[in-house]
């Protein structure tokens, strides 16, 4: 088990993670989208229904109801009636939603590009291998 510093450690790499990363930003770079309202469009282009959705991001249903709307409304997403069961509705991303989603991957692999140009190609390595592990160990069964 983890003592008090060690978890302090990792604690504190979350925190300026977090802020380097602008999560806490009101929006995704330069859009009209929340961090959790890009995660949900993100999640969409994978193709799903509402509640796999919620399910996924460990959202609340009604939460993501919500985003749901605002992100067809905004003309990003579009329902239909699932052919296997009239009570669910397939989700998938209108053009204009692919459009929005190109551009947040690509600043996206900007942002991680900017925060990683200085270092020296065996320093990049040597992150690229700690967050693989990190992935591996918490992660491994999470398939992304």
């Amino acid at each position: 088990m983890l003592n008090k510093n060690e978890i302090s450690l990792i604690r504190k790499f979350n925190r300026q993670y977090t802020n380097t990363l602008g999560l806490l930003n009101k929006r995704v770079f330069n859009t009209e989208l929340s961090f959790p309202e890009a995660r949900v469009l993100m999640s969409i282009n994978q193709g799903s229904t509402p509640m796999n959705i919620a399910n996924k991001l460990n959202l609340d249903a009604s939460y993501t109801s919500r985003i749901i709307k605002k992100l067809t409304k905004l003309n990003y997403v579009q329902k239909s009636t699932s052919a296997t069961d009239a009570r669910s509705k397939n989700l998938s991303l209108t053009a204009n939603g692919i459009t929005l989603l190109e551009k947040i991957d690509t600043d996206s692999d900007v942002q991680i590009q900017n925060l990683i140009e200085n270092l020296s190609a065996k320093k990049q390595s040597e992150l690229y291998q700690a967050f693989e592990t990190i992935n591996n160990i918490l992660f491994e069964n999470d398939g992304e």
